[in-house]
């Protein structure tokens, strides 16, 4: 019974989605703008947090391009109009400080203890969202070829080398 209930809203968010899409930029108050674009965040923030601490960083980030691609044509429209108009850019920098904190606290517990260590985790989780975004703005310049895990990959293969400095120093 519960398996169609949240079947059913998501549908709904689905739906208001594609209106909030088809709506003509600034039509719509930031609330209503909040909640068709950014429904699922909480969603997204706890799952990438589960695969984050059971499995790591790049099976995390595969989880969620995965996840996108799942919809694809949704996604690519939803992130194309993100970049495109300010308030909604405004908005997902408000929420990307979630992921840059658990990002940051997955870092700090993996590298170097002190104010060094924090100063460290924080720029590893920034250069590791940063990473994340410049693959999915690749995926909907590219339409979506490559597939947004390739460009994941990619970009975390770049990154790689300044990641985990610290346990990867002392064998941890």
């Amino acid at each position: 019974m519960a398996a169609p209930r949240r079947e059913r809203q998501a549908q709904k968010r689905r739906e208001a989605l594609e209106r909030a899409l088809a709506a003509a930029p600034g039509t719509l108050t930031p609330v209503d703008l909040e909640a068709a674009f950014f429904f699922d965040h909480p969603d997204l923030v706890a799952g990438l947090g589960e695969v984050l601490q059971r499995q790591g960083l790049v099976a995390a980030f595969e989880a969620y391009a995965r996840h996108l691609e799942e919809e694809r044509d949704l996604a690519l429209r939803r992130l194309a109009r993100i970049e495109a108009d300010p308030p909604l850019r405004a908005l997902r920098a408000a929420k990307d400080e979630d992921l840059l904190a658990l990002l940051a606290a997955h870092f700090r517990a993996w590298g170097a203890a002190g104010v060094h260590g924090e100063r460290v985790a924080d720029l590893e989780a920034a250069l590791a969202l940063a990473a994340l975004r410049n693959a999915e703005r690749a995926w909907v310049r590219g339409n979506g070829r490559p597939v947004l895990p390739v460009l994941v990959q990619e970009a975390l293969a770049v990154l790689w080398p300044a990641l985990y400095a610290h346990a990867r120093r002392h064998g941890g």
